[in-house]
């Protein structure tokens, strides 16, 4: 009876020593965890390094309502100063849709004009759709050709699955919409953020902007500006789109942009806000892990050869390559599907690798690139075995010469001493 009281005893001080272990364990695995949002795609990219550390349905096409803007003031800043004076035309100045002109009294009139700088301020803070279409216009002429320029640009950053029809966002009707990524718009705006004007002008949390002489005071639509490392992003809300945002982010000395696309706007329209705060705190805290491990083999390069080395028929010899180091990833959707590892050096001699093996290896994934060794399993011994019967016979060929070449010595030898002989006896 004292025996079993003493096992319950120090069972239950075992217990009381380990639960609170195991739960802390449970609750360290579960902060790790990639964070399940509401958004219909979303990606975070590392801003200094290009890596994709979280990713859902990156590379679906959506609608990326206001987000456009990234886009628009990009061109924009490239093509204008922020003295310049920017006007008013027909087009932007009949929007009614979240504009400035709905701000002034009667509305803005075309001819009316702001400086290339309050219309920065315009659409990166206020997200004002007349505004883009000024800048749209000042710089191409029209909105098809700015739309033109979008297109090009887009492609020359890599957004390549993305098409423009418009400097603001807006949705004609659910076929007829501009359509990007999340991979691509967090190329997109990566460009913007690298351009001092756009990066200065969203970190405001509010400001003023003129039309003529009518100043109006506008606040930023980024509800997150100045929270958990947060230093500018964009917003965009539409009914093909849904709550849709890029944001910037630093901490500990760590550059992020992160964006969320088809999020609910819910009852206080935080939703798209939350889930970027779930994506960039899981970001910052994520670890890689090994994409593949040494020893690996991932794949097999044909060699070229001279026969003898240095000269001779060129051959070919199929080898395999193993990795000699692990490869690190952040493992998400994207990355899986996407990454690759490529021999950097394909034009390699065989007989060079057979006494050096070691290689240099890239592993990609889309925009990354990291340079890592490898080995061609490939030897001296290999290369005179695939070769062994011409080699052979090469071998018995020279033989043959040699012992030739002795007999005929031979023989002119004789022949020389035969001939002296002869003629000492005369």
């Amino acid at each position: 009876m004292r025996k079993n009281f003493f096992k319950t005893i120090v069972l239950f001080i075992c217990l009381t020593l380990i639960v609170p272990f195991i739960s802390t364990v449970n609750v360290f695995a579960a902060t790790n965890d990639a964070p399940q949002i509401i958004g219909e795609s979303a990606i975070t990219m590392d801003l200094d390094t290009g890596e994709i550390i979280y990713s859902k349905n990156a590379d679906v096409k959506r609608s990326p309502a206001s987000t456009t803007k990234l886009l628009t003031s990009l061109i924009f800043a490239e093509n204008k100063s922020k003295s310049d004076l920017i006007p008013y035309t027909d087009t932007s100045a009949s929007l009614t849709e979240t504009t400035l002109s709905g701000y002034l009294s009667g509305g803005a009139k075309p001819g009316d004009t702001m400086t290339a700088d309050d219309v920065m301020k315009a659409v990166m803070i206020f997200s004002a759709n007349d505004a883009s279409i000024m800048m749209a216009e000042s710089v191409a002429g029209s909105v098809d050709a700015f739309a033109a320029m979008m297109n090009e640009k887009a492609k020359e950053l890599g957004a390549v699955n993305s098409n423009f029809i418009n400097p603001n966002g807006l949705e004609v009707n659910n076929t007829t919409h501009n359509v990007t990524t999340a991979y691509d718009l967090a190329l997109i705006g990566k460009a913007a953020y690298q351009n001092d004007w756009i990066r200065e002008t969203m970190e405001l949390p509010s400001t003023s902007v003129s039309i003529n002489d009518a100043k109006i005071i506008i606040d930023t639509r980024n509800k997150n500006l100045g929270k958990d490392g947060n230093v500018g992003g964009k917003t965009g809300t539409e009914t093909m789109a849904g709550h849709c945002f890029v944001g910037y982010y630093t901490r500990d000395g760590r550059n992020l942009i992160t964006v969320v696309l088809g999020s609910e706007y819910g009852a206080e329209g935080i939703n798209v806000f939350n889930d970027t705060k779930s994506i960039a705190d899981y970001s910052y805290n994520a670890e890689k892990v090994p994409f593949k491990t040494a020893g690996t083999e991932i794949g097999t390069t044909e060699l070229e050869y001279k026969l003898f080395r240095f000269f001779g028929p060129t051959k070919t010899i199929t080898a395999p390559v193993v990795l000699d180091s692990d490869i690190m990833y952040y493992d998400n959707d994207y990355n899986s599907a996407n990454a690759k590892i490529e021999l950097s050096n394909t034009d390699l001699d065989a007989w060079k690798v057979a006494s050096n093996n070691t290689v240099d290896l890239t592993f990609s994934i889309a925009g990354y690139n990291e340079t890592v060794q490898g080995s061609v399993q490939l030897s001296t011994g290999q290369l005179l075995k695939a070769n062994f019967p011409i080699y052979a016979a090469a071998v018995l060929a020279i033989i043959i010469a040699i012992v030739l070449i002795v007999v005929i010595v031979k023989l002119i030898s004789k022949s020389n001493r035969r001939n002296r002989r002869s003629r000492y006896y005369r």
